[in-house]
């Protein structure tokens, strides 16, 4: 694993283990996305991102204070026959208001479950750079490929987002006061913004992670740093030079299960994961003696590791 350099780092923190039958919640950029699917595949009962990828740490404090507050609406627009919500990402739309309507009031109540029963909640800032509808004022989540005339665009400042975040913090803890809350900064650099650009506004993000990390249960877990500074090599990105690859996800996730999980518990994903490679082992001839007596030593083998750990979640 190559996480060398932040052996002695995780020494001097005092993050609490997580354990199966924990509840997770990933929201924010496209990172939440990537770490989310691999603790679901783990076994672990999880909600990702359900109003799709948001980049903006105030976007996301208002996805939340939404689902939190009955007396809260989210903005819809249309566009040609499709409808959208300003507060969430495209992958979020209806063909009507009312089937729109139904979607999110799902989202919602799918959210507000898992705020309140969670035992981690995971929020990976992506951008500081907002988008300001300018007919309302209004930071939007997802511009929805509409014309950049609608909207006024400016880098938020660390004490716009930590006084927001705070906020939201005490919401959080008063629906939930055992959860415990990860920040996280994704490693994509949003070059679209330009390289000076998006280095002010990572900048921003971690010096407001940082004050953040002073309210009680609030902590950091440094995905930014280690890729920029153990996987800086070119060969951890996609053909972009943006976007970690699968190997960085891999190598994020051996640091991931470093910081956070005990010993018998790695040894345990380690198993589900033999599992996993012997159902997806690709046969030459499916239909031989020798296939059938690998399929039935797999279910064996998996029905004797989900009865030892029932607190395991089926992916």
């Amino acid at each position: 694993m190559s996480a060398s350099n932040y052996q002695q780092w995780l020494k001097d923190q005092s993050f609490p283990k997580f354990k199966q039958g924990d509840f997770f919640v990933f929201l924010g950029s496209c990172f939440s996305d990537e770490l989310g699917a691999i603790i679901r595949s783990n076994g672990f009962n999880s909600l990702v991102n359900p109003g799709g990828t948001i980049f903006h740490p105030l976007a996301i404090a208002k996805l939340i204070e939404w689902t939190l507050d009955d007396s809260l609406s989210l903005r819809v627009l249309k566009q040609e026959d499709i409808f959208f919500s300003w507060e969430l990402s495209g992958s979020v739309y209806g063909m009507s208001s009312d089937e729109l309507a139904l979607k999110i009031e799902k989202l919602r109540l799918d959210l507000r479950k898992y705020l309140r029963k969670a035992n981690q909640l995971f929020v990976t800032f992506g951008s500081a750079w907002a988008y300001r509808l300018k007919s309302d004022g209004a930071i939007v989540a997802n511009c929805h490929k509409q014309s950049s005339q609608l909207f006024q665009k400016e880098n938020s400042t660390v004490e716009e987002i930590v006084t927001r975040w705070k906020s939201v913090i005490s919401l959080l803890k008063k629906e939930n006061p055992s959860i415990a809350i990860f920040f996280t900064v994704s490693p994509v650099r949003h070059i679209k913004d330009g390289y000076i650009e998006n280095n002010r506004s990572k900048a921003r993000l971690l010096l407001a992670v940082e004050e953040l990390q002073e309210e009680s249960g609030v902590f950091y877990f440094p995905a930014y740093e280690f890729v920029m500074d153990e996987l800086r090599d070119f060969r951890y990105f996609k053909a972009d030079g943006v976007h970690p690859n699968q190997e960085a996800v891999l190598e994020l996730w051996d640091f991931f299960q470093s910081s956070f999980f005990s010993d018998d518990t790695i040894d345990m994903l380690l198993q589900w994961q033999q599992i996993r490679q012997a159902e997806q082992h690709k046969i030459l001839y499916p239909k031989s003696q020798a296939a059938r007596r690998h399929m039935e030593q797999t279910m064996k083998r998996k029905a004797q590791f989900l009865s030892a750990h029932p607190l395991f979640h089926l992916p």
